[in-house]
């Protein structure tokens, strides 16, 4: 295969992020499958006016058999000519961008299809609800609440509350998922970091289908000296795309609750982007 360095550079990059879900064709072509949804695989053509003036194009989507029943393979070919006009930018490639945000939108359209045939979660959190409910408990006690973040149809709000080990990190975090607003949430992303008896440190994160945006949630807690702290990012959209704006605003929320929740020394960490952050 012949490309431009561009082109070149953008492929040698998704192989290596990816390097078992890409699969290189005669004729310029490639067929990625896309990450966290290797069920669904899209072949692409790349035009030798990309990236200068046009996108790749989109050959064929495939959804592999054993997924038949859960997809529109004619409604994934539109969703997918959509999204890659959305983050198609002249003079820019756009693979990468475009494999980002079918990742969020994929999560959600698999919770939907399946939300009928998988409500354990939910029939536990409803259950622990209605406990909590009984025993007069708020879900969001003990808990920083940043202020919430908006753009362009998604919202973004942290959380975070003191902790002393991981039993309690994920207790804490199961009892917030109750919350009616919570429940609702597209994705909670979460982190701790938590130093034990002899100075053994704990630290876990979790991306909930929002691509490494756990990691990045512990990265940024370690950064800034966090220490026994549970912090929880939620996200709610409509399905707009945002890009990697998405990150700006978990990082942001995530900052101002380490901070205003004073889980870290702010002298380290700079001013909070905001003195408005509850604490329940």
């Amino acid at each position: 295969m012949t490309y431009n360095e561009q082109v070149q550079d953008e492929i040698d990059a998704v192989h290596a992020i990816y390097p078992d879900l890409v699969v290189e064709l005669p004729n310029d072509r490639i067929v990625i499958k896309i990450p966290q949804h290797e069920e669904v695989s899209v072949q692409f053509s790349f035009p030798k006016k990309y990236p200068a003036v046009e996108p790749p194009h989109i050959i064929e989507v495939q959804v592999a058999n054993s997924h038949q029943e859960q997809y529109d393979v004619k409604y994934l070919e539109v969703l997918f000519a959509d999204v890659l006009d959305q983050v198609f930018v002249q003079d820019q490639v756009c693979i990468f961008d475009f494999l980002t945000e079918l990742d969020g939108i994929l999560y959600v359209e698999e919770s939907s299809n399946t939300n009928n045939n998988n409500n354990n979660n939910n029939e536990e959190h409803t259950e622990l609800a209605k406990e909590l409910e009984q025993m007069s408990l708020n879900p969001l006690q003990g808990w920083t609440i940043s202020d919430p973040v908006e753009d362009r149809g998604s919202t973004f709000i942290a959380f975070a509350a003191k902790v002393q080990s991981e039993d309690e990190a994920i207790k804490k975090l199961d009892i917030l998922a109750t919350e009616s607003r919570l429940q609702r949430a597209n994705h909670i992303m979460t982190a701790w970091r938590i130093k034990g008896e002899n100075n053994v440190v704990f630290s876990d994160c979790d991306d909930d289908g929002e691509t490494a945006a756990g990691g990045r949630m512990l990265h940024l807690i370690t950064l800034m000296d966090g220490w026994n702290v549970v912090v929880a990012c939620a996200r709610w959209f409509n399905g707009g795309h945002i890009g990697p704006d998405r990150f700006k605003h978990i990082n942001s929320t995530t900052r101002q609750v380490l901070i205003d929740g004073e889980f870290v020394d702010i002298s380290k960490a700079g001013s909070s982007n905001s003195k408005n952050s509850k604490k329940k």
